[in-house]
């Protein structure tokens, strides 16, 4: 099982090859997209976290009068998760409670 897991995770990694890795590890890569899958349902064990940061720059925001302030419209913003094959794009300021639902079933 665990050689399992080290060949899944490194097709997990940018730019790699699952057909490339699996010629490396002499397997069939359709074996490899099988294992890939329990991966994901969580057959081979819990599924590794893997979180990429990104450089923050803060910086000071301008002052502008508390006129001014309220006259500018409020964006809500927004939020794309990419997990896999699954793109989750949120616009506004969803709920907590069913936000954290979605990302609970689109991570898992």
């Amino acid at each position: 099982m665990e050689f399992k897991r080290r060949v899944v995770e490194a097709t997990l990694l940018p730019g790699a090859s699952v057909a490339l890795i699996a010629r490396e590890h002499e397997i069939n890569a359709n074996l490899v997209f099988k294992w890939r899958r329990h991966y994901r349902e969580g057959q081979l064990g819990s599924v590794a976290q893997q979180a990429t940061l990104l450089p923050v720059n803060l910086s000071k925001a301008p002052t502008s009068s508390a006129e001014e302030a309220v006259r500018l419209p409020l964006s809500p913003g927004g939020l794309v998760v990419e997990c896999g094959r699954v793109t989750l794009r949120i616009e506004g300021v969803p709920d907590p409670q069913t936000l954290q639902l979605v990302l609970q079933q689109v991570l898992r």
